[in-house]
C-alpha cells in the first residue's frame, strides 16, 4: 500500500490528528496492512510483538483466558477502533484478539508510537485517554453483571449490536449473524441455553427475527 494511502487512512483516526506531518509520515511508513479471515488469531496474550492495531474493516472479538484455560470473551470492536494499546500501560496485555469475520488490520510498531508519545504531549494524552476509555468499558461490564439480570444483559447486547453493526432496512436493523449463541453467552456472562431461550422469546413476541445468516432487530425498546 502506498504511503499516501496509509496517511489518508491514519488521518481518519482522531488520535492521530494531533501529529505533525513528519510524525504521521513516520507512523505510516512503518505500518503494515494485512487481511484476516474469520476466526484467524490477530493478537496473542501479552502482545509479544509489541504492536498496536487499527481495525480498517470488519469486526474482531477481544477476550482473555481464565486460570483454568477457558476462553472469556470481553467485547467486540468494529471498524475504526484501535486495540493492543493496553500494552502501553504496563508493557503487557493478557487479551487476545480474533477475527469475528473477514477483516483488514493495520499494524503499528510500538516503539515508533512510544517514541512519538515522548515528543508529542497531545498525542501522549490522547493515547492514555484511549486506555482510560477501555478501562471504563470493562468497569461498565462488571456493573452489568452485578446490577442487571441475564435477560436485560442479552437485550442490551442486541441493542448495542444493532447500533454498532446494524444496517437500516425496512422495519428494522439487519445485523449479520457472525456470533454463535455460545459466544453471545460469553459476551453477556450467561449460558448458551439462556441466550437461546431469550432469543426465541423475543422472536415469538415480534421484537426480533433471525435465521442462520442475520438477526433483524424490530423493536427492543418495548420489551
Amino acid at each position: 500500500m502506498q504511503t499516501l494511502t496509509k496517511l489518508w487512512y491514519l488521518e481518519q483516526f482522531d488520535v492521530f490528528k494531533v501529529l505533525s506531518k513528519s510524525q504521521l509520515n513516520e507512523v505510516a511508513e512503518t505500518s503494515i496492512h494485512k487481511p484476516y479471515k474469520k476466526d484467524d488469531p490477530i493478537m496473542f496474550p501479552f502482545n509479544s510483538q509489541k504492536t498496536i492495531y487499527l481495525l480498517k474493516d470488519g469486526c474482531v472479538k477481544v477476550g482473555n483466558y481464565t486460570e483454568n484455560g477457558e476462553e472469556n470473551l470481553k467485547y467486540l470492536l468494529n471498524s475504526g477502533n484501535i486495540f493492543g494499546e493496553m500494552a502501553l500501560a504496563d508493557g503487557n496485555s493478557t487479551d487476545f484478539v480474533v477475527a469475528a469475520e473477514n477483516c483488514t488490520v493495520c499494524t503499528l510498531h510500538m516503539d515508533v508510537i512510544e517514541r512519538i508519545m515522548s515528543k508529542n504531549k497531545a498525542f501522549n494524552r490522547a493515547m492514555y485517554k484511549l486506555i482510560g476509555l477501555r478501562l471504563r468499558k470493562v468497569e461498565f461490564q462488571i456493573a452489568q453483571i452485578i446490577y442487571k439480570d441475564s435477560t436485560t444483559r442479552i437485550i442490551e447486547f442486541l441493542q448495542e449490536l444493532g447500533r454498532d453493526f446494524g444496517k437500516n432496512k425496512e422495519n428494522g436493523l439487519i445485523v449479520k449473524k457472525f456470533l454463535t449463541n455460545t459466544e453471545i453467552g460469553k459476551l453477556t456472562f450467561t449460558s448458551r441455553q439462556t441466550v437461546s431461550s431469550v432469543l426465541n422469546r423475543l422472536k415469538r413476541n415480534g421484537n426480533i427475527d433471525y435465521n442462520d445468516r442475520v438477526i433483524k432487530i424490530l423493536d427492543l425498546q418495548n420489551v
